[in-house]
């Protein structure tokens, strides 16, 4: 067991007592001459200094002890050591003919020890087998030592017993039951059928169960309270209890009390420590070796942390008292997964409602970031990554917490755990130093100075690690940098994020969630919540290619993607689906035909997403098992395939179905809901329709449909409209835009109350009010700030728009990326590049992480 640091009330040694007595014999007794060590009065002297140095000694020590003896009044005790856990691989060579078996408590060290170190040893915390036919198995494993069935008292009848393990610490709970095992010696007719129990020498031992405290236990509860790092087991006290009448009974025994004379055994994992932190591929020596098994580790070890200090003890026993051990305020739940798990080192709780519209009241969702060894993080902290943070994110860690929480939350309230997300930015800047300056040394220290402050993790230069959601401005920056001795001023500070949309070829506006936006385009989605400022991966699709995303128009959270797969030689799209805005995906996933669009409907309260591909219409209930069926649209032609989808809401409060068929065979629509056989062509037969969408102008919607030109220099014919009344046709049909157009296909649609604007193959972002009679196409000029081409076409294509109701942008999307009209104005900025100037902006629930910082250091000479 470690022994607790000694403070220095009185730090005074023997030799500075003897010199300040000498000292005081000079002044007092100028007589006393001889001041050698053979004097009899200087011997003398000498004693008493040894016994005043002695009880200093005592008199340090006793604050220590009063300290710990104070929190354990208080029901607060130092916290062990926590083990660190790691998935190992056992393997063979090539596959088992027969079941290979891994016991539980199979001991595995690492391939390299360090000379002098203590080993570290890992045991599996389970049996696991290979089974025939294959060649592998994962098992979890601590970083501890078992002891087992070690003897540590008998029973005296008694309440108030306590006893003790031989060799504490026994480590932290990792939320296996076998962490600490307490037996007491009972006979077999005492035991029922379902209590807990296990053999040992011939002879029965009841499992006790641990508890924090004795209050509200039966009286004959077998149940301790334990103090892990000194190994203290205490059972049940005595207490004189009030009763109805408000006097004190008779004393009693909070719960049961082992019986005089039976034995008390402990089966208990002890260590632990930070020293268990091993890298991945460090645990390859099995110390009990199965016959044709090796073994590794993938992942490193994580969670391994040093036991409490009494200072953090201090702090956190005023913290814990006021919470009570239960999950009410933020604060509780962050103290709480603290406690749970030594694997986290921040906690951040927060209520959906007050972030998502989509979120249930009474959620609470409870943001982890894991802990990173000393030795991890680097010299300068230039290993706080957030690959490295990956690997440390532990699903044990995660289940533990939820379990622990699970347990302290308030009635109806629902939680969850899970990881914060990380934006990785980098600063790039000049710093100007003095001239007696050591440039490469100051440049040390200011990369240092970035690393430990723009960190998710608590650091030395910000105790707290960056706050959740706080954006990095170009002024944190100059502070950060200006706070380091020998700089004499800083500029060309510029902001570099690591991931924007690039290529985009889809965008969608969120009509629930406040200005949010979905961008994709490549094998990742990303979102937008502060209308185009800043952008975040929302979902991750590797081996596909984003090409729709569509978030649903009466469901809060309800968003699909198509993306196709990238090599696929059929072309094929896969469908995902999320619930929460991007925040987690389904698991299930539907493999189709090449879509070309998504539209939302509901159908008897159930969302349906209806998918157009080369090959037909098909609809996909959002129910558990449900899979794409395919709608009929044309019962003359069953294989046509189509080009767009859309949906609207008719006066009559039915559902309006739209859909482009591909061959230039013109538009379908449903009154019906978009079911098979309800529906009927409506025109534009022989016109290439590539986009469909609607119009909403109050109550009533109108249809637009954009053409695709003949060839690349066909100036097109822009776009037609009919206004939707459900299975009545509008008495004018068909409406005409194409006064003014000259932009080629039209690529895309947007609307703004009574303004239409269009993405073109050729001149950018056209716009109309199409309220006004002869309405005339508007196109921008070469300095609106659309990325331009070569001379002839003048603008990139924007192959995506998206807008919300009047006041809020308008965003167009192509090769170059995102860029932003403000409401009010014609003139675009781009809102997808990888540098700023002014700040980087984070959601609510994510966290900076610090990318490769680049900094220029010259002197004042090379300045000037």
């Amino acid at each position: 067991m470690t022994s607790l640091p000694s403070p220095h009330l009185d730090d005074r040694t023997f030799q500075q007592l003897v010199d300040e007595a000498r000292t005081r014999l000079v002044q007092a007794c100028p007589e006393w001459t001889d001041l050698s060590p053979h004097d009899p009065g200087m011997v003398l002297l000498e004693a008493f200094a040894h016994l005043t140095e002695t009880m200093l000694y005592r008199l340090n020590r006793l604050p220590e002890k009063a300290y710990v003896e104070f929190l354990r009044l208080l029901g607060v005790r130092l916290q062990p050591p926590a083990a660190a856990s790691v998935a190992l691989i056992f393997s063979v060579s090539r596959p088992a003919e027969r079941p290979v078996d891994i016991p539980r408590g199979t001991r595995v060290t690492l391939s390299r020890a360090d000379a002098g170190a203590e080993p570290v040893v890992f045991l599996t915390a389970d049996a696991a087998r290979i089974l025939p036919g294959q060649s592998e198995v994962e098992a979890l494993a601590y970083h501890c030592e078992q002891v087992d069935a070690e003897l540590v008292g008998q029973g005296t009848g008694q309440p108030g017993l306590s006893v003790r393990a031989r060799r504490p610490p026994i480590v932290a709970p990792t939320g296996d039951s076998l962490d600490l095992v307490v037996g007491v010696e009972a006979e077999p007719s005492e035991l029922d059928g379902r209590a807990p129990a296990r053999k040992h020498e011939g002879r029965t031992y009841r499992i006790w169960r641990e508890v924090e405290d004795f209050a509200y236990l039966p009286p004959n509860e077998p149940a301790y309270v334990v103090d892990r790092m000194t190994g203290t087991i205490t059972f049940a006290p005595s207490a004189r209890m009030s009763t109805e009448q408000g006097t004190l009974g008779e004393a009693k025994a909070l719960a049961a009390i082992p019986a005089t004379g039976r034995a008390i055994r402990l089966w208990y994992r002890r260590g632990g420590g930070a020293a268990g932190n091993v890298a991945a591929n460090a645990l390859e020596v099995l110390k009990d070796p199965i016959p044709g098994v090796k073994v590794s580790n993938p992942r490193p070890a994580v969670g391994g942390r040093p036991a409490e200090t009494v200072e953090n003890a201090l702090v956190r026993g005023p913290q814990e008292l006021h919470s009570l051990r239960r999950a009410v305020t933020a604060e509780d739940f962050e103290l709480l997964a603290l406690r749970a798990s030594g694997a986290v080192a921040r906690a951040k709780a927060i209520t959906l409602a007050q972030i998502w519209e989509h979120a249930p009241a009474g959620t609470v969702e409870v943001l982890l970031v894991p802990h990173l060894p000393p030795e991890v993080q680097g010299r300068y902290g230039e290993g706080v990554t957030v690959e490295r943070l990956r690997e440390h994110e532990t699903e044990e860690a995660r289940a533990r917490i939820q379990r622990e929480l699970e347990e302290r939350k308030p009635l109806g309230t629902e939680i969850r755990v899970t990881y914060a997300r990380n934006k990785v930015m980098s600063v790039v800047a000049r710093v100007v130093a003095h001239r007696a300056e050591d440039t490469g040394a100051l440049r040390e220290r200011l990369l240092e100075r970035l690393y430990r402050t723009l960190t998710p993790l608590p650091s030395p230069l910000r105790p707290g690690g960056w706050r959740f959601g706080h954006a990095l401005r170009a002024s944190h920056v100059y502070d950060i940098l200006l706070s380091e001795p020998g700089v004499s001023y800083v500029d060309r500070v510029r902001l570099r994020v690591e991931e924007v949309p690039r290529e985009v070829r889809t965008l969608a506006a969120d009509n629930f969630q406040p200005d949010t936006f979905y961008a994709g385009g490549d094998t990742t989605l990303f979102r937008s919540v502060n209308a185009g400022d800043g952008w975040e991966p929302a979902g991750r699709f590797p081996g596909e290619q984003v090409e729709v995303v569509e978030a649903h128009p009466a469901r809060a959270g309800l968003v699909a993607v198509a993306a196709r797969l990238v090599g696929d030689t059929q072309q094929r799209s896969r469908v995902h689906v999320s619930w929460d805005c991007g925040e987690t995906w389904d698991k299930s996933t539907h493999t189709v035909d090449t879509v070309e669009d998504l539209a939302w409907t509901m159908r008897e309260g159930i969302p349906v997403l209806l998918i157009a591909t080369r090959v037909g219409l098909f609809e996909l209930a959002m129910r558990p098992g449900a899979t794409p069926l395919q709608v009929l649209v044309d019962p003359s032609n069953q294989d046509l395939g189509f080009f767009a989808v859309c949906t609207a809401l008719n006066v009559r409060g039915g559902v309006s179905v739209a859909v482009a068929g591909m061959g230039q065979t013109g538009v379908f629509l449903s009154s019906g809901g978009g079911s098979s056989g309800t529906f009927r062509h409506i025109g534009l037969r022989g016109q290439d329709v590539r986009v469909l969408e609607v119009q909403r102008d109050g109550p009533r919607a109108f249809l637009w449909a954009g053409l695709a030109a003949a060839s690349g220099s066909d100036p097109g014919k822009g776009c037609v409209s009919r206004e939707l009344l459900g299975s009545a046709d509008p008495p004018d049909g068909w409406r005409a835009y194409d006064k003014g157009w000259d932009g080629g296909s039209c690529l895309a649609l947007a609307f703004s109350g009574a303004t239409v604007y269009a993405g073109s193959h050729r001149v950018g972002v056209l716009w109309q009010d199409a309220s006004r009679p002869n309405a005339t196409w508007q196109r921008p000029d070469v300095g609106s700030g659309l990325p331009l081409r070569e001379a002839e076409r003048l603008f990139q294509p924007v192959y995506a728009l998206a807008a919300l109701p009047q006041g809020a942008p308008l965003l167009a999307g192509g090769p170059s990326g995102v860029f932003r009209r403000p409401q009010g104005s014609e003139r675009y900025e781009p809102v997808s590049t990888r540098e700023f100037t002014e700040k980087v902006t984070l959601p609510p629930t994510w966290l900076l992480c610090s990318g490769s910082h680049e900094l220029e250091v010259v002197t004042d000479d090379e300045e000037r």
